[in-house]
């Protein structure tokens, strides 16, 4: 029983913080990046002005609260604190339409079909995040959360956008080049935070490395 409470407490912080970069990024899902729109000049394959906002540049977010957790407490808890934010986000949207503070899913949330494959996307991405971290962690320090961070971003990214309802052409390219650029420069920036966190975040026993 004391075990088990304390993993319980132990995933407070995480499930918070995890449900937080959720909420943040639905919030800013309508508000434009026009800087980037620069991109276009590149190549206009790069064009991002019909579709980036705010909620792709914090979406990253994500996978840093991921390696924090799993540098402190290990894959398994992380892996769980995973599945209990789907859940209480989950539940938050059930009893929201309950209570009448959703009067429409697909037209205040998303379509059902977009909203699926986003989900199975987010965890295929979280696990694969959660699992890179594990293997890799070790010395170097840098390499575990920089490549779980990249690879976990660039996962999303092509499983999301590569769902049944979307037309794979050079327009697709160019999208999932401009994310995985943006979840490359999240991977590097996340370092100096890391870094500055590394005595106050410590592994727990028998986690060490990373």
């Amino acid at each position: 029983m004391t075990r088990f409470l304390t993993a319980l407490v132990r995933l407070i912080l995480p499930v918070i913080a995890l449900c937080a970069v959720f909420l943040l990024s639905f919030h800013l899902r309508d508000v434009p990046v026009p800087e980037l729109h620069a991109l276009r000049d590149i190549d206009p394959l790069l064009d991002p002005s019909g579709w980036i906002n705010w909620s792709f540049l914090v979406f990253p977010l994500l996978f840093f609260v991921l390696n924090l957790s799993s540098r402190r407490y290990g894959a398994a808890l992380t892996l769980t604190a995973a599945l209990l934010t789907w859940i209480a986000l989950g539940g938050g949207i059930f009893w929201a339409m309950r209570e009448g503070f959703i009067a429409d899913f697909e037209q205040e949330i998303a379509p059902y079909a977009v909203a699926a494959s986003f989900a199975g996307a987010v965890a295929v991405a979280q696990l694969v995040n959660i699992l890179l971290f594990d293997w890799l962690r070790g010395i170097p320090w840098w390499k575990a959360p920089f490549f779980a961070a990249f690879v976990g971003g660039l996962v999303f990214a092509v499983v999301f956008n590569t769902r049944p309802a979307m037309v794979w052409d050079a327009e697709l390219g160019g999208r999932i080049a401009v994310e995985a650029a943006i979840h490359f420069t999240w991977a590097l920036g996340q370092l100096l935070p890391t870094a500055l966190l590394r005595r106050t975040i410590r592994p727990l026993p028998g986690f060490g490395g990373a």
